[in-house]
């Protein structure tokens, strides 16, 4: 029996798409449901790179509980019988020395819990830094290693699994732009990854995808709040009689998630009482919390002739007699057990919804080898799992990439090529502006109302840049010299604050764009990221066939949320401008033609990995990411920054601020045009290849009730437009 085929190439699209990506990104995420192999994955990703590169070797870490890094490290040498380049060890506690931590050189694949790295431990205090100083290829006392010095350095990559768990022990090893640490490369593995820490998926496997393979199961949720213990255990009892009359020697099992605090005792002891009933004696149940004096069974006969540190072992197994796990949340990483079929939380007024990682634990495929030599209905039954509880809210990243990739690499795209956008910044002071707030305090008026030191210290704690020129004026005082002079200075600085405020915005805002806006990295910035990210949200667009616009989902499926209504809406009416043609029959929309299919030149700006910005001061700098990006069929480019003026009891913004902001918006691209105008003139005189852009054109599309009123930005000029108006520009050739 083997792996179905669909999986593998599940599995081997993902390793793939991981190993071509390593060479580009300092930091990669790879997101994949519970259950579908991602330690398979893992050890395929790091024999594929060890077999084009012998001088890698692997950190693997992972979380200390659960004794998930002797898991790991027995699951590596398992899969080194077909993956051959993996050589794994793992990092215990223990020593060969009195004092002293040994990790010999001669692996590629370490495993190590993360908590070994502490402070306190042999790790921290220098075991694992002269392991790395060696394998860096620096001197370092190795005699007690039976070694010499090493020749070559290695290269050391940085696996973190279950990134999820918001750990920082061996963050400081990692490499920094100082070339300051010894990681490498990161990589990232979970199947719940952390957007608010910046792990985007860079590669994923979707649910869909693992459950439509059969490599997890499909989940039925029952999230009504009356259905009680008794209900669940006869729906266990009838699943369990359909897995027996299966005769596929597996014995189905029910997990039952308790609270992790105060009130986890008088839910045990209900739930004792309830399994004490008649009809439900004959249920075998475990108890498992984190004190093993307090664990506990009714499994007079095996389980409790056990240690309980073999419980889980025991547990685990396809033919274990154990009906019922109870645990307090203490097995949410890291414990396969693929027989469990059931879910069941007790949960009160303020239940919390389940975990990804809890779910996990019922949804592994206990049939993967033979799948397919069962029978549809059997099929069917392995293949689902009941879950009660709460259903977790998606955290809202569906990620998407640049269609248009090149037969030669997977890194050079036409998409990104026919956008090659020039992007603007601000000069700042201090770089090649000179803000003198000696010659303003001057002019201060010695009857200017003096306002306590605490009002004075919140004000200029507020202003970033105002308190970095302060720290500036004070520390002119006489060289440092003199306290008292230095203390004055602070407090002349701190009065004037409105005066310099005033004149500090006057140098680096929009009234002096023309001497601080500058072209940024004009050869190699603006371009879209070859893949991103979306949130989930209420907005979104459903399409039966595929949208033909510039992005596809990895998932591939064709649907696309967007920030909000306004965001949508403009989406529709851009989407729609496809189907119009000029005067010489073309569309007003570039065409690619990619795989035999047209490709608009329309999309959405996601701002992950995006450089598609333009900066912009308002008490302080900001980036704008315009929301939509066009090329048309003259080669110029639409940048489309949208706007609603409609209120949302759901928005959260506030009124005034929002237009302040738009008002500084209007002013960044009434500026930008006129300096990337400029640019194109330059492009065009000097005959530049690189270029096949014509002209750039920006938009505050701003939605008033059901109207639009598009602000356009071009040559330095601003003209108000309607959809038609829109549309007739485009159409011409100016």
């Amino acid at each position: 029996m083997a792996i179905p085929q669909i999986i593998k190439d599940l599995q081997n699209e993902a390793v793939t798409r991981l190993v071509g990506l390593l060479p580009y990104k300092k930091e990669i995420t790879f997101k994949a449901p519970t259950g579908s192999g991602k330690t398979y994955m893992m050890s395929d990703l790091m024999n594929r790179v060890l077999s084009q590169d012998k001088d890698v070797i692997f950190i693997v870490s992972t979380l200390s509980k659960g004794n998930l890094a002797e898991q790991n490290f027995k699951a590596f040498v398992q899969f080194a019988k077909e993956f051959k380049h993996l050589k794994p060890f793992l990092i215990s506690s223990e020593s060969s020395g009195e004092n002293a931590l040994d990790i010999p050189l001669d692996f590629n694949v370490y495993v190590l819990a993360r908590d070994l790295y502490k402070e306190t431990s042999k790790l921290k205090q220098g075991a694992f830094a002269n392991f790395l100083y060696a394998q860096k290829g620096l001197s370092a006392d190795l005699s007690h290693l039976g070694q010499k010095e090493i020749k070559k350095a290695k290269k050391i990559y940085l696996i973190k699994d279950e990134c999820h768990i918001a750990t920082s022990n061996l963050d400081e090893l990692i490499l920094d732009s100082k070339g300051k640490g010894y990681f490498e490369k990161v990589i990232n593995l979970s199947a719940t990854p952390k957007l608010s820490r910046g792990q985007y998926p860079d590669v994923q496997i979707s649910e869909a995808e693992a459950v439509s393979a059969k490599l997890i199961k499909e989940a039925e949720f029952i999230e009504e709040d009356s259905v009680k213990l008794p209900e669940v255990l006869e729906k266990f009892k009838e699943v369990r009689e359909a897995y027996k009359e299966a005769q596929i020697g597996i014995n189905p099992c029910l997990i039952v998630q308790i609270s992790n605090k105060d009130k986890a005792e008088a839910q045990i002891k209900e739930l004792k009482a309830t399994l004490n009933r008649e009809g439900f004696k004959d249920l075998k149940w475990l108890l498992i919390v984190e004190k093993d004096k307090d664990c506990d069974t009714n499994d007079f006969f095996r389980a409790k002739n056990l240690p309980v540190k073999r419980w889980k072992d025991y547990a685990k197994e396809n033919t274990s007699s154990i009906d019922i796990i109870i645990f307090k949340m203490v097995i949410s990483e890291g414990w396969d057990i693929p027989r469990a079929c059931m879910l069941y939380q007790i949960r009160d007024s303020k239940s919390k919804q389940l975990d990804e990682q809890v779910i996990g634990r019922v949804r592994r495929n206990p049939c993967l080898l033979e799948f397919e030599s069962l029978s549809p209905s059997v099929q069917e039954l392995v293949s689902t799992a009941y879950i009660y509880g709460v259903k977790p809210k998606d955290e809202g990243s569906i990620s998407v990439k640049l269609k248009g990739e090149i037969s030669s690499g997977m890194f050079e795209n036409e998409v990104q090529k026919e956008f090659k956008i020039h992007t603007t910044k601000l000069k700042r002071v201090g770089e090649k502006l000179e803000f003198k707030p000696d010659e303003i305090i001057k002019t201060q008026s010695e009857s200017v109302v003096r306002e306590s030191i605490f009002t004075l210290y919140e004000r200029l704690a507020k202003n970033a840049l105002l308190a970095k020129e302060c720290k500036k004026y004070v520390r002119e005082s006489s060289n440092g010299e003199k306290l008292n002079e230095g203390v004055q200075r602070w407090f002349n600085f701190a009065y004037a604050f409105e005066s310099l405020k005033k004149a500090y915005n006057g140098l680096v805002g929009a009234d002096n764009y023309e001497q601080t806006m500058e072209i940024e990295n004009a050869q190699d910035s603006g371009l879209l990221s070859l893949q991103s990210v979306f949130s989930v949200s209420e907005d979104k667009i459903e399409n039966s066939d595929e949208v033909e616009w510039i992005w596809q989902r990895l998932d591939k499926k064709d649907e696309f949320h967007f920030d909000s209504e306004a965001e949508k809406k403009w989406f529709i009416t851009l989407y729609k401008m496809r189907k119009e043609v000029n005067s010489e029959g073309e569309s007003l929309v570039k065409i690619l033609k990619l795989n035999n299919q047209n490709c608009y030149l329309l999309g959405k700006n996601f701002p992950y990995g995006s450089s598609v910005r333009f900066e912009y001061y308002l008490e302080g700098y900001h980036f704008s990411y315009p929301d939509f990006i066009l090329k048309d069929w003259a080669d110029r480019i639409h940048i489309f920054e949208v706007k609603s003026v409609n209120k949302s009891k759901n928005s959260g913004v506030d009124s005034g601020e929002y237009t302040e902001k738009i008002k500084a918006l209007k002013k960044c691209y009434k500026n930008a045009s006129k300096l990337l105008a400029k640019e194109c003139e330059k492009a065009t005189y000097t005959e530049s290849a690189e270029s096949t852009i014509k002209g750039y054109c920006f938009y505050l599309p701003i939605l008033k009730d059901d109207k639009w009123h598009i602000e356009c930005f071009e040559n330095g000029e601003n003209t108000l437009y309607g959809i038609e108006d829109l549309q007739e520009k485009i159409k011409k050739f100016s």
